[in-house]
């Protein structure tokens, strides 16, 4: 008896002993209302941590300490809430933790993120060499791509085979807009192509951008948007995330060789991307291509093949019929269709003159360069030299017995 009663008082006193240290290791609930603090998701993180390291003083006679400046705000909310536990949950929110040491509390990442190690003094000179990336994002109608035949692996020299053999006439009658004719495997220049797309409304050009990357450095183009998503934490806070969307092209030129033999290793990402809202929250769709490529300096190469769905709703039938209130039922109905579209990303890659030849260089013949800009600005025009698409001059007649005009130079 006397045993069993021995071994009754061990475990009494053993739990007594484990109710004391967890007290010690977390305040009693509930706590009292000086402990208690409140902050708005707005708050700077900085200012945050100066309240809270007021109560780690009083409370612990530790000291809170953050070796880096961080401004951004906390992005939760704290409402009445133990000091100990906001300082975990504004920490764990913004992917931070603390080191409890002998005398104060040291706050760290969770990740280890360091910089990129920053170049080195070499690395960077008047003969480091760069590449001028110049891009055109052009977009089309695929179904009008198929039909006319046209094949984006014959690329060559600024122009593209048309495969006319067995097109369908929609594709033929396109060519002889251009003006060539229907022959198999005719070639045609793509600034022509694109000019023909745009005048038949059958596709645009989003943009040509141009960029200069340093060799062995990333380069990023991107023409579209950035949305946020409303996420909710386990808490029940919302946090917006960040992301991207549109056409994003990342590339990274290398340059390999001298002089003559001199060429460009070009390590190439493409992503096509769009938005659209779902029963569930927002669906981001991606097209994404990756190639690495060899190019000679001033040479050019294609992206082609990302696809994308647009979705249409029409309203067809007898016109001013169709959108009575009652009468539309019979001489109209509803029209769904699904647009389909090809991006086609031409790349064109140049090795750019050191800092070290551009200053010795002797100075721009300013009229020369004018000229020459401006015959190049004339074979984008419509009505200009190279408005043919095989690049050969139109030709004009002049009534017999005309006089001659003499054309001057600016």
């Amino acid at each position: 008896m006397k045993q069993f009663t021995s071994i009754i008082f061990l475990m009494v006193f053993g739990l007594e002993v484990a109710e004391t240290q967890t007290q010690q290791q977390f305040p009693a609930q509930p706590y009292r209302p000086e402990e208690l603090v409140s902050f708005n998701p707005n708050v700077p993180f900085n200012t945050a941590m100066d309240i809270l390291n007021s109560f780690s003083q009083r409370y612990e006679n530790r000291l809170l300490i953050d070796s880096k400046v961080r401004t951004k705000p906390i992005g939760v909310s704290v409402e009445n809430m133990h000091w100990k536990r906001a300082l975990e949950y504004i920490l764990r929110a913004n992917l931070l933790k603390y080191a409890a040491r002998d005398r104060y509390y040291e706050v760290q990442d969770m990740i280890d993120t360091q910089p990129p190690a920053a170049p080195q003094e070499d690395a960077v000179n008047v003969a480091t060499r760069e590449v001028e990336i110049n891009a055109v994002f052009f977009q089309a109608d695929y179904e009008t791509l198929h039909e006319m035949g046209i094949d984006w692996t014959t690329f060559k020299n600024g122009s593209v085979t048309v495969q006319t053999f067995g097109a369908s006439n929609v594709g033929k009658d396109y060519l002889k807009a251009s003006g060539k004719g229907v022959l198999q495997g005719t070639r045609i220049r793509v600034e022509a192509l694109l000019r023909l797309f745009e005048s038949k409304n059958r596709g645009e050009v989003l943009a040509r951008p141009q960029i200069r990357v340093i060799d062995g450095e990333k380069g990023k183009i991107k023409v579209g948007k950035n949305f946020y998503l409303i996420l909710q934490d386990f808490a029940g806070n919302s946090r917006y995330t960040e992301y991207e969307a549109g056409v994003i092209l990342t590339v990274t030129p290398k340059i390999y060789g001298r002089s003559d033999s001199t060429f460009i290793y070009l390590d190439i990402l493409a992503e096509r991307s769009d938005v659209q809202p779902d029963a569930f929250g927002p669906t981001k769709s991606i097209t994404e291509g990756s190639t690495r490529v060899l190019l000679l300096n001033g040479e050019e190469t294609v992206l082609a093949g990302l696809l994308s769905h647009e979705a249409q709703s029409l309203r067809r039938g007898v016109p001013l019929l169709k959108d009575l209130p009652l009468l539309k039922y019979v001489f109209g109905y509803n029209y769904k269709n699904v647009l389909k579209k090809e991006l086609v990303i031409l790349l064109e890659a140049k090795i750019v003159p050191t800092l070290l030849s551009r200053r010795n260089a002797p100075p721009v013949d300013l009229q020369r360069y004018l000229e020459r800009e401006r015959q190049e600005f004339k074979k984008l025009m419509p009505n200009g030299n190279e408005s043919s698409p095989t690049g050969a001059a139109p030709q004009r007649s002049s009534p017999r017995g005309a006089s001659r005009t003499t054309q001057r130079k600016p």
